[in-house]
C-alpha cells in the first residue's frame, strides 16, 4: 500500500518561510559556516523529565531528552512530513498493506555497547503488547500505546533473522509508518532493561545521538556525544537539559549568558530578545492546539446546551490578544490549518453572552452554575500562561452565570488527575507527535475515553466520530481521507466537547552563536546537527 502525502508543499512552504529568525544576509553567512565539533549546550525548559523510560513518556519534558538518547525504526524527515529510515535501512510493504517488513541496519550498537538487532525490537515491542512479558509490569501505564491502540492495530511481530522484523496489522491503516516514527515505539537495550529492571526510566540506554550520564535532583539532566552514533558523531560534545518553571529566570539566565537555549519566555519578553542582535530566534508554526475540555462524564456536560452556553460565554478573540499577542492565532477547528483535514468552511463560535444565558436557561440552569476550572501551572508551547488563561475564562463565565473556582496541581499531578476525569472544566492542549488528522481526532476517540487513565479528557463518546475516525486511519487515499476529517471537524463543531482556544508559533530563542537548529514536524527538537560558533 503506497501512502501519498499531499501536505508535504504546504508543510515545506510554512518551514521556509518562518525558520530562526535571522536576515537572508545572515541565514547565507550561517550556511558557508563550516561546522565544528565540541562544546557544551544548555537547553533550560519549564520542569524536569517525568520519565526516561521511551515507552512511559507522556510530556515534552520527557519526550525531547528521550528523542535525543532513542532512536524508533524511522523518524520524520527533516521539514517535511516524509518518513525517512532510522534504526530499519529500509522496508517493504505488501500490497494488502497488512504485512510491513523492515531491514534493519547492521553494526548498530546500545549505549552499553551490546548490539542492536531484531531481537531488541521485539523485546521493545512486546513489553508493551504482551502483558506475560517479565517486563510488562502493571505500574507502568503505557499510555500511548493503550491510547492508538497498538493491539487493535498490530496482530503479530516476528523476527526472520537478526536484521529482519516483520509487522503484521489487522487491518490497513494509513498511520502506522507515522506511528512507528513515534518516541513510544523507540528500541531500548533489553541488557539494560534487564540490568535495571524498574530503574531503566532513571539509567536509561538506547542507540540515539547522546548517551544519558546522570541525573540531578534538581531536575538537571546531563547527556554526551556518541561517538560511534550510525548517523554519525554529533558536532557537541554534551547537551545539558535544565529544568526552571519560571519565564523571568529562563529569560535573565539567557541573557546572562548561563543558557543556551530556552523554552519561550512569554510574548512581551520575546519582543525584548527577538530586538537584541545577540539572540536569534526559532519560529515555526505550530503543530498544536489549546483547548477547554469539557467533561461529559459530570452529568451537566452531557446536556449540548450546556456546553454551548459555556461555548458562546467566552470571548475567544480576546482571550487570544492577551494571552498569545502576536504569538497565536484563534482556533477554529480540533486540528491546526497545516494538518489535512482542516475545515476552512467552518466558521468559528462568536463570542455572545445573551445566547450563552438563552443556553443556560433551556437546560434548568437560569439561576447560574458553580463550577472548578481546572488549569495548568506552568507554561506549555500551546499555552504560555494556563492561570491568565483561567482568569480570563473565569471572568467570562461569570458575566453569564457561571460562578467557578481556579483549581491547579504541580504538571504532573495534573496530568493524572485530568487523564482520571476528576475536573469539570481543564484548560489543556496538544502538540503533534506526527503531522496526521488521526494524532489530534485519537483525543476524541470514543475508545480512548474507556481507557483510563484517558487522553480523552472531555470523555467524549460520540458513534458518529468514531465511525469517521476509523475510516481515516484505514484509508490509504489521502484526497479521500481529507474529505473524511473534513467531516470528523464538521462532527467536532456541532458536538463542541471543548472550547477551542488557539494554535501558538513555536518559539525557541538561543544565543546566535547556536547553529542548525532544524525543524521536525512535530514536537522532536534534535541535537545531533547542532553545533557552536564560539
Amino acid at each position: 500500500m503506497q501512502i501519498k502525502h499531499y501536505g508535504y508543499a504546504v508543510w515545506l512552504t510554512l518551514f521556509l518561510a518562518m525558520g530562526c529568525g535571522k536576515s537572508g544576509d545572515t541565514a547565507k553567512n550561517e550556511d558557508e559556516l563550516k561546522p565544528k565539533y565540541g562544546g557544551t549546550l544548555v537547553y533550560a525548559k519549564n520542569n524536569p523529565p517525568a520519565t526516561l523510560d521511551p515507552a512511559l513518556t507522556a510530556e515534552t519534558e520527557s519526550t525531547i531528552p528521550c528523542d535525543n538518547i532513542f532512536d524508533p525504526l524511522v523518524q520524520l524527515k527533516l521539514g517535511t512530513t516524509g518518513i525517512a529510515p532510522a534504526l530499519a535501512r529500509s522496508w517493504d510493504i505488501s500490497k494488502d498493506g497488512l504485512t510491513y517488513t523492515f531491514h534493519l541496519r547492521s553494526g548498530v550498537n546500545f549505549h552499553d555497547g551490546t548490539p542492536f538487532n531484531a531481537q531488541a525490537v521485539l523485546f521493545s515491542f512486546d513489553r508493551q503488547r504482551d502483558i506475560k512479558h517479565p517486563h510488562h509490569r502493571p505500574a507502568d501505564k503505557f499510555e500511548y500505546w493503550k491510547n492508538f491502540g497498538m493491539n487493535d492495530i498490530i496482530n503479530d511481530i516476528k523476527a526472520t533473522d537478526d536484521s529482519t522484523v516483520v509487522f503484521t496489522l489487522r487491518e490497513p491503516n494509513a498511520t502506522f509508518l507515522y506511528i512507528l516514527s513515534m518516541l513510544f515505539t523507540a528500541i531500548v537495550s533489553p541488557t539494560a532493561m534487564e540490568k535495571y529492571g524498574e530503574n531503566f526510566a532513571q539509567n536509561p540506554v538506547g542507540t540515539g545521538a547522546f548517551k544519558f550520564v546522570k541525573w540531578d535532583s534538581d531536575g538537571t539532566l546531563n547527556l554526551e556525544a556518541n561517538a560511534e552514533y550510525w548517523d554519525g558523531k554529533p558536532y557537541l560534545d554534551k547537551l545539558v537539559f535544565k529544568a526552571v518553571d519560571q519565564h523571568e529566570e529562563r529569560y535573565q539566565k539567557l541573557i546572562s549568558g548561563e543558557f543556551d537555549m530556552i523554552e519561550s519566555p512569554g510574548p512581551e519578553r520575546m519582543k525584548e530578545i527577538e530586538k537584541d542582535p545577540k539572540f536569534k530566534t526559532f519560529k515555526q508554526p505550530g503543530v498544536n492546539i489549546a483547548y477547554l475540555a469539557m467533561n461529559m462524564n459530570k452529568k451537566l456536560f452531557s446536556d449540548l446546551r450546556v456546553r454551548q452556553a459555556i461555548v458562546y460565554g467566552i470571548n475567544r478573540e480576546k482571550l487570544v490578544s492577551e494571552v498569545y499577542g502576536e504569538f497565536g492565532r484563534p482556533a477554529k477547528n480540533p486540528i491546526p490549518p497545516m494538518i489535512l483535514g482542516y475545515n476552512d468552511e467552518i466558521r468559528p463560535t462568536p463570542y455572545d453572552p445573551e445566547k450563552a444565558k438563552k443556553f443556560l436557561a433551556e437546560a434548568g440552569y437560569a439561576d447560574g452554575l458553580k463550577l472548578k476550572l481546572w488549569t495548568m501551572p506552568i507554561s506549555r508551547e500551546y499555552m504560555p500562561d494556563g492561570q491568565k488563561t483561567a482568569a480570563l475564562i473565569q471572568n467570562d463565565l461569570k458575566q453569564i452565570g457561571v460562578e467557578t473556582e481556579i483549581v491547579t496541581y504541580p504538571w504532573n499531578d495534573y496530568l493524572e488527575r485530568i487523564y482520571r476525569g476528576e475536573h469539570d472544566l481543564a484548560v489543556m492542549g496538544w502538540i503533534a507527535d506526527i503531522p496526521d488528522p488521526d494524532n489530534f481526532f485519537t483525543l476524541l476517540d470514543k475508545k480512548v475515553a474507556e481507557i483510563y487513565p484517558s487522553n480523552n479528557i472531555a470523555f467524549y463518546k460520540s458513534d458518529e466520530m468514531y465511525r469517521l475516525i476509523t475510516k481515516g486511519k484505514t484509508t490509504s487515499d489521502q484526497i479521500e481521507r481529507a474529505k473524511i476529517y473534513r467531516d470528523a471537524c464538521a462532527v467536532f463543531n456541532k458536538d463542541l466537547p471543548w472550547f477551542i482556544i488557539a494554535h501558538s508559533l513555536v518559539i525557541v530563542p538561543m544565543q546566535s552563536y547556536v547553529m542548525n537548529f532544524q525543524p521536525y514536524a512535530s514536537y522532536a527538537r534534535k541535537f545531533n546537527h547542532v553545533w557552536l560558533n564560539k
